[in-house]
């Protein structure tokens, strides 16, 4: 039903579409507002490396993306997951091969669904990124229950394009497909309504259907849990960095500075162009290999000195400690330790700053790992109600069992060489110290 992931060609929605044109379409009210969507494709640009304030003066040190790709690593790091249903866990431990990257993106982008959908007699999972569907309806609870997806095909100077829009109303969830037809040159737009049965890879896609006696739409909403500082009534999440988005800019700034500290220092000899040879065509014939090194002056003919050695000294400890500072910002406001990104600091030492500040990083991490488990319960349904709904045999609504590393806020180390002292000490059995170092059930353990 939705076997390629969507490929835009400038990434974005609201690039693309007229998103009040998809809602008149469909009959609907879009949830997501303009200023959200704005927040999304501009967090895609700084996570993508295409920060609106790079140019040729300000370079980039992609800090959003080394937060993303840290704060996955420790999100799901030793996490195992399993399904007690040998054809849906074999499903479910395909999809998971890549959780690592998924959840990458996802913190970079504020939002992804776990879509399952049936293809050539299989159940198959496609990850779709927030820049690439529009959540339509919430319930209070932030529960998704309406969202639209969108496939594309080019055929030559052809573009179909086909909104799947599903929506759950008490236990029935709706599906509707509407195509459109527009060309190369104007690929910015919709264009007009076509059929379904006119593209080969779609003719077998029912315009509406409907899916029966469910509770939730087919697949797993995982977003990242941050308050929206853009609109406080949205219920879509926003990228881990949405609220160092300023001093992102500050970092890249202060980088750069410190780049042209190097680049403008660099030792280079002064010479009167009298003292360089010339080749027949009267172009200067410098050193070979130390082109970089000479710098071309007219000194005058009262100039007693013919070359002058410029080599001044370079501030790069003030700069870098200002650039640590603002890592050290921006590590605050994203919820992560001092020093995830920083560089650790004297100041910082403290039992109480450093517990504190692990502190903040578990909740951060913990609370996205909530979140990541509920979509993760939530495909496995949508799993299992499409291998229902197309008769692959299978075990119906399967335990799912989840095991979370919390290495960040307690050294498994210590807590072992701790755990093996008490029970020299006789202060525990054999049975509480397998408990406690290897995360055994008491079961386990007495075995």
């Amino acid at each position: 039903m939705f076997e390629r992931v969507v490929n835009f060609i400038k990434g974005a929605i609201n690039k693309m579409f007229n998103t009040s044109d998809i809602a008149k379409d469909f009959n609907i009210d879009i949830s997501t507002s303009d200023e959200v969507m704005k927040l999304i494709e501009k967090c895609v640009e700084i996570f993508n490396n295409n920060a609106p304030w790079l140019n040729k003066e300000v370079k980039s040190l992609n800090v959003a993306k080394t937060i993303c790709e840290k704060v996955a690593k420790a999100v799901t790091i030793e996490f195992k997951s399993q399904v007690k249903d040998d054809e849906i866990n074999a499903i479910y431990q395909k999809f998971l091969r890549n959780i690592r990257q998924n959840t990458e993106y996802t913190l970079g982008k504020g939002d992804m669904f776990f879509k399952p959908f049936y293809s050539n007699g299989k159940i198959k999972v496609s990850c779709i990124h927030a820049d690439k569907f529009i959540p339509v309806k919430f319930d209070s609870t932030g529960e998704l229950l309406g969202a639209i997806f969108i496939d594309q095909i080019t055929k030559g100077n052809d573009i179909y394009t086909r909104l799947e829009y599903n929506e759950l109303n008490d236990t029935t969830i709706t599906i509707k497909n509407i195509v459109y037809k527009t060309n190369k040159s104007n690929s910015s737009t919709l264009g007009s309504k076509t059929s379904l049965v006119l593209i080969p890879e779609w003719k077998d896609i029912q315009e509406q259907t409907q899916i029966e006696n469910v509770n939730r739409l087919i697949g797993g909403y995982f977003k990242i849990p941050i308050a929206n500082p853009v609109d406080n009534t949205s219920q879509r999440g926003v990228a881990i960095f949405a609220n160092a988005i300023k001093t992102l800019e500050e970092i890249d700034k202060q980088f750069s500075r410190t780049l042209w500290e190097y680049e403008g220092s660099e030792l280079a000899i002064d010479v009167d162009e009298l003292m360089l040879k010339k080749d027949k065509e009267g172009n200067t014939i410098y050193p070979k290999g130390k082109e970089r090194l000479y710098r071309k002056l007219d000194m005058g003919k009262d100039n007693a000195s013919k070359w002058n050695a410029f080599s001044p000294e370079i501030r790069d400890t003030s700069l870098f400690n200002g650039l640590n500072e603002l890592l050290r910002q921006a590590e605050s406001q994203c919820g992560l330790s001092f020093g995830i990104i920083s560089k650790s600091t004297e100041k910082e030492k403290t039992a109480t700053e450093i517990k504190s500040s692990k502190q903040d990083y578990y909740v951060t991490v913990s609370d996205i790992q909530g979140s990541l488990q509920t979509a993760l319960e939530d495909l496995v349904y949508g799993i299992d109600v499409l291998m229902t709904l197309y008769g692959i045999p299978h075990k119906t609504n399967p335990e799912i069992s989840f095991d979370w590393d919390d290495s960040i806020l307690v050294d498994s180390e210590k807590k072992q060489s701790q755990s093996l002292i008490e029970r020299n000490a006789g202060l525990i059995d054999d049975v509480e110290y397998f408990i406690q170092t290897r995360d055994y059930s008491e079961e386990e353990a007495i075995e």
